[in-house]
Parts: C-alpha cells; structure tokens; sequence
C-alpha cells in the first residue's frame, strides 16, 4: 500500500508537457528599395514599399505589396523630353515559401501604374529570395530581399533589392 501511495503521488511529477512552436501569424513589413534596370532606359530606380503576409499553411503564405517607385532616365536625346524621373505605383499579390532558418522564396504578380507622363498600367511580376535578419525582439525582424522583376513589353527589367523591418512572425 505504502508503495502505491508512493507511486501515485510520483507521478504526476513526470507528467511532461508538449512544447508547442510559436504558430506563424499576419506579418506586416514596411521598406526602402534599390532597382538597377537592365536593357532599359533608366538608369536607377528608388523606392518604398509595404507588404502584408498572411499564413495559409506551414511554410506557404500568401502575400500583397504596394509600393512607389521612381526610375531615373538615362541622358539619351530619345527621352522624348522627359527629364528626371518616371513615379509608379507597383500593386502585387503573390505566394511566399518558407525554406526554413528565415530563408524564404517569394513570387509576385500584379501590375505597376505609372502616375506621369503616358499614365500606363502595365504587368509586373517577379520572384526571388528573402531572408529575415533577427533584431533580439521575438516578433520584429529586419528582411533582406533579392528580385529579378519584370514589366509588361520589356517597358522595364531589374534587379532589386529591398530592406524592410518586419513586424509578426
């Protein structure tokens, strides 16, 4: 009797409790961006940009950016008089893969307005890698992304880079 008392009162001390991981939550990022254009009448493009990503499943979330971009023209005399730079408003939703370790692979699709000048809208897509810089705050990263993107009729291709802090898991 003494040992079974004894048992039921060491029990519960080896109860062991699941340690669940943080389940992944709406992030939101806000950021500065470099462009250098390729085969493309501009030279360089600045910009910000603003980003929300929502979970779908574990490492799948879907994404919707919209930023504001200028590209400066190169010095050509075909500029059409055009002097400085082009403004548009790049509008992209799009599907983001967490590879792990804060390593993620992210595609993009929507279309870039363009605020002077011809007024178009035009198709933009693009694709790259991204990985998140911890800052020792458990929801606030810092993000550094890497894109090749495109917009419709080769109007522009480049290179971007964008630096974001990032609030959400």
């Amino acid at each position: 009797m003494k040992k079974l008392l004894l048992l039921l009162l060491i029990f519960p001390a080896f109860k062991t409790f699941a340690q669940d991981a943080p389940k992944p939550s709406t992030a939101f990022s806000a950021g500065v961006e470099f462009g250098i254009p390729s085969r493309s009448l501009y030279n360089v493009g600045v910009g910000a940009s603003l980003k929300l990503e929502q979970p779908v499943v574990s490492p799948v979330s879907l994404t919707l950016t919209a930023g504001f971009s200028s590209f400066f023209r190169k010095d050509s005399p075909f500029n059409n008089g055009h002097l400085g730079g082009d403004i548009f408003v790049p509008l992209k939703a799009g599907v983001r893969y967490n590879v792990g370790s804060g390593i993620f692979l992210e595609a993009e699709a929507g279309s870039a307005i363009e605020l002077n000048y011809d007024k178009r809208k035009l198709f933009a897509f693009s694709l790259g890698p991204a990985i998140m810089i911890p800052t020792g705050t458990d929801n606030r990263n810092f993000e550094l992304g890497l894109r090749y993107e495109s917009w419709s009729a080769h109007t522009l291709q480049q290179t971007a880079i964008r630096f974001a802090y990032r609030f959400g898991r």
